[in-house]
């Protein structure tokens, strides 16, 4: 009888706990919006001026790109398995994070989302881990953040390499 309790309170338990996992980031909607808003401009003055431009647009971008991409490697308390060696790889158009850690021998790669000064990833697969990176103002070292079941941890981390 006691260990049916148990059983039927424990599976109760893990099934609350499925809901309260971090939503989705979602900025999908907002994004399509500014490009269709910068395709129709460029159009007209690429007509006028179009080496102007094309010498304006690219120099934004490696400067916006130097901010996230490179590899970023520190020591994240996760819950159970203790302080774990991580590196977040993220590639230098700033689209996708890698993620690699000590307890895992193959890395995740997912979808990066900018919102403000954060870069974040959603990862597939239960526990759903949201990764955040936040650089300092140096950008030589960065907030990151772990957001997962059971698992709300921050830690600096180093970029090793860009």
């Amino acid at each position: 009888m006691k260990r049916s309790l148990v059983l039927c309170l424990t599976t109760a338990f893990f099934l609350i706990a499925a809901h309260r996992l971090p939503a989705p980031i979602q900025e999908i909607p907002e994004s399509p919006t500014p490009a269709s808003e910068q395709s129709a401009k460029p159009k007209p003055k690429r007509t006028s001026e179009p080496t102007t431009r094309h010498a304006s647009s690219p120099s934004p971008t490696p400067g916006i790109s130097k901010k996230f991409a490179g590899k970023w490697s520190g020591i994240m308390p996760e819950v159970p398995w203790g302080n774990v060696q991580t590196e977040l790889i993220v590639d230098p158009t700033e689209t996708t994070m890698e993620w690699r850690d000590s307890l895992n021998s193959k890395p995740a790669t997912a979808k990066a989302q900018l919102n403000g000064n954060t870069l974040s990833a959603l990862f597939p697969g239960w526990p759903r881990p949201v990764w955040s990176i936040t650089p300092d103002p140096g950008g030589n070292t960065a907030q990151v953040r772990l957001q997962a079941f059971m698992n709300d941890d921050h830690a600096v981390f180093r970029r090793v390499s860009r």
